[in-house]
Order: C-alpha cells, then sequence, then structure tokens
C-alpha cells in the first residue's frame, strides 16, 4: 500500500500544474463549506450570549416583528407607537411584573469631554428608570438616574465601561460634564461591564431619561420598545399573558382582533436566528457540494488524460507482472490524494478566513466546529473514488500488449 502512495505522489509531484488546477476547485468548496460554518457558529453562540445577558426572566414588546423577513412593513408601521407612560402603567398593574422599561437607542454619537471625544459610534439609550432593573445592569460608581430626573427632563447621564474608558483616565467621571452633539448632560453614573455583544460592545454606550432622548431625537425615525423583567422565570408565561392582556385594554384592541403589537423573547430570537442561518447553511452546502462535484468531474477527466499519457508505462508493468487490481489501486489513490490535498488546503484556509473574521469582529468568534472538518475529509474521499474509479478501472483493463504499442 505504501508503494501505491509513493507511486501516486510522484505521478501527481510530475505533473504540478495539472495537479494545482484539479485541486483549486476541491480547494474552493471545502473552503467555502468549512469557513460558513464556522461564521455561522460564531454567530449563533454570539446572539446564545447576548440574549443570555438579559436572562431568562426578561422579554420584549415592540411594534415591529424582532425579525422582519417577508413580513408586510407598512402593516406595522401603521400600528400606534407605544409612549413611555406604558411602561409605567405595565410596572403598575401587573401582578406578575418586577420591573419595565421603555427605550429608544441612536447609534452615531460622538461623546465628548474637555479635549476627549469617543468614537463616532457610541449607542445613545433613552429609557426609562426601570431600564438598570429590567436590563440586570449594576452600577460600578455614583447612581443610576430615577423616574424624577426622567419627569423632569434632568439633563443627566449614565455612561458605559467604554466609554469611562475613553474619557476619563485616572478621574472620577462622576459629577463632569459631558457633550453630546451640542447638548450638555451630567455623568451621575458608570456602568459595570456587561456581558455579551456580537457586532459591536454592549458597554460602548450612554444612557440618558427617555423625556430627554424625545427632546432632542426625532422621533419618527425610532421606534419605541418595551423590556420586561417577571418576578422569577417560573412565571415568565403568566407575566407574558399579563403583559398581552394589559397592553390591549390600554392600546384598545376590540376583542376577536389580532394584536397590535410584537412580544417575544431571548429564547424565541435565538430560534429564529438559528432557523435563518440554518438555510444559510444548507444553501452554503448546496452551493459547495456543487462545486465539490465540479471539481470531481475535473478529477476523472485530469486521471483519464493520465492514464492515455501512461499507456504505455502500464502495459510495461503488466508485462513484468503487476495484476489489473494494483494498476486500478494505484490509479484510485492518485485520485483520493489529489482530493484530499485539496481538502487540506481548503481546511486551512477557512481556518485562515476564521482567525481573520474574529480579527476584524472581536465580538463574535468563529469557531469551526470539527464534525465540518471530518465531513469536508470523508466527502473529499468519496469525491475521488467515485470520479477516480472509471480513470482506474480504465487502466487496470488495458492489455499489455496493445498498451506497449500505444504511441
Amino acid at each position: 500500500m505504501i508503494d501505491y502512495f509513493r507511486s501516486a505522489y510522484h505521478s501527481l509531484i510530475s505533473h504540478k500544474l495539472r495537479s494545482a488546477l484539479t485541486i483549486l476547485g476541491i480547494f474552493i468548496g471545502v473552503w467555502a463549506i468549512v469557513s460558513m460554518q464556522s461564521i455561522v457558529e460564531g454567530f449563533d453562540k454570539s446572539i446564545e450570549k447576548t440574549m443570555a445577558a438579559y436572562g431568562t426572566e426578561t422579554f420584549f414588546v415592540q411594534k415591529f416583528p424582532a425579525i422582519m423577513m417577508g413580513h408586510n412593513w407598512r402593516k406595522y408601521a401603521k400600528r400606534k407607537d407605544f409612549e413611555y407612560e406604558d411602561a409605567y402603567f405595565l410596572e403598575e398593574t401587573g401582578q406578575y411584573l418586577r420591573s419595565v422599561s421603555a427605550y429608544m437607542a441612536n447609534r452615531v454619537q460622538t461623546i465628548k469631554y474637555r479635549d476627549r471625544k469617543t468614537s463616532p459610534e457610541v449607542t445613545v439609550v433613552g429609557s426609562t428608570a426601570g431600564f438598570f432593573t429590567t436590563n440586570a445592569t449594576t452600577i460600578a460608581t455614583g447612581r443610576a438616574f430615577t423616574r424624577q430626573d426622567a419627569d423632569h427632563r434632568n439633563n443627566v447621564a449614565v455612561i458605559g465601561m467604554d466609554v469611562y474608558s475613553e474619557l476619563f483616565i485616572f478621574e472620577d467621571p462622576v459629577g463632569k460634564e459631558i457633550s453630546i452633539g451640542s447638548e450638555k448632560f451630567t455623568v451621575i453614573g458608570v456602568l459595570d461591564p456587561m456581558p455579551g455583544g456580537s457586532f459591536e460592545s454592549p458597554d460602548n454606550l450612554i444612557i440618558i431619561p427617555i423625556t430627554v432622548y424625545q427632546k432632542f431625537y426625532d422621533r419618527s425615525t425610532d421606534s419605541m420598545q418595551l423590556m420586561l423583567r417577571a418576578n422569577s422565570s417560573y412565571v415568565i408565561s403568566e407575566a407574558m399573558d399579563e403583559a398581552i392582556s394589559l397592553l390591549r385594554i390600554r392600546r384598545k384592541v376590540p376583542p376577536g382582533e389580532e394584536n397590535d403589537f410584537e412580544l417575544f423573547t431571548g429564547d424565541s430570537i435565538i430560534d429564529t436566528m438559528q432557523n435563518m442561518t440554518g438555510y444559510i447553511q444548507l444553501a452554503t452546502l448546496g452551493i459547495a457540494g456543487i462545486s465539490l462535484i465540479v471539481a470531481g468531474i475535473g478529477i476523472m477527466n485530469i486521471m483519464l488524460v493520465s492514464v492515455m499519457e501512461r499507456t504505455r508505462e502500464i502495459g510495461t508493468r503488466k508485462a513484468v507482472g503487476a495484476k489489473s487490481a494494483a494498476i486500478l489501486w494505484q490509479f484510485l489513490i492518485e485520485a483520493v490524494i489529489l482530493s484530499e490535498f485539496g481538502a487540506i488546503i481548503g481546511v486551512a484556509a477557512a481556518f485562515a478566513t476564521a482567525w481573520l473574521f474574529t480579527t476584524m469582529v472581536p465580538d463574535m468568534e468563529a469557531v469551526i466546529p470539527m464534525w465540518s472538518i471530518i465531513a469536508a475529509f470523508i466527502y473529499c474521499s468519496f469525491i475521488g473514488i467515485v470520479f477516480g474509479f472509471f480513470p482506474a478501472k480504465k487502466a487496470a483493463k488495458l492489455d499489455p500488449i496493445e498498451a506497449l504499442r500505444y504511441e
């Protein structure tokens, strides 16, 4: 068997260009499959991590579906917007609700303090005071703002750890005045680092009272959302049913009509996203599978050319006693080696792609699942055997006398 591999290796090395062109198709197919699997795996884990940060007691309400694919956007746009008073109503009325917050967000802001400024991608969140309890965030220093701050439209702010690191070096930020655009805000607290984050850091944010937010930002570009936290994970279903009933009453939804709002949990978002990535995986597997089949056809054509070029060699080997089975195995092994070598290069390129992706998106680690590597090598072996069998069989059946006469 070792002799078969050695002979196949020398044959492939002696035709470098031809072998490289044959390997190219296998390489592209394997690289596409494995690298896409790694990115999808990393994306799924990142979504799970982000949703886990909210806990199993938290759920969300908004006028649009969490993920809109194939939906009628205009139907949802006609729905009535939420008001921050809705959060107060639910919090004061609900028996199964520990806290409720209303919030809006704008992601294109630069925060300034004296001669320092942050990157232009800080998320400015306008929320009610319940945000800190509902979102399970803790204050590292200072305090959170209160309902009185919101009612009086006080220009106060709680900053995330990233903003703190960029603006305040060896300096207590509490009581300092920062600028969001042309508006001045007094820092009253700093958040502890928060878990989660996929494409952006969860600590790169600043939180201000929602009444102040609405004063400075055009509400037509934002949609208010509600975040609700149940008393415990054991009564999450009861809390969701209660929220639906109370909101239908408050929003005057007639009996028998569907809700004019959407309610979802972190788990439902995870399930939806995994279904989406599952379709992406299937599409990638299909396209890459076709690529590998085309590459397999290329292997068969190259091997047929190789058989033709080495007809006299085959005749000589048979004349000195080589069996047909030995000839068949030699060419079959050559086809498999071609296919597996392409798989090795494809897997190596996939690792490089995963590393590059993780470097570019540090909050989302692209992880290559072991099963995808094993599957790639098994499938490539299958391709080599299936498409290499016909040329190998043709070589094995050559008549030694006719082969020796071949010019």
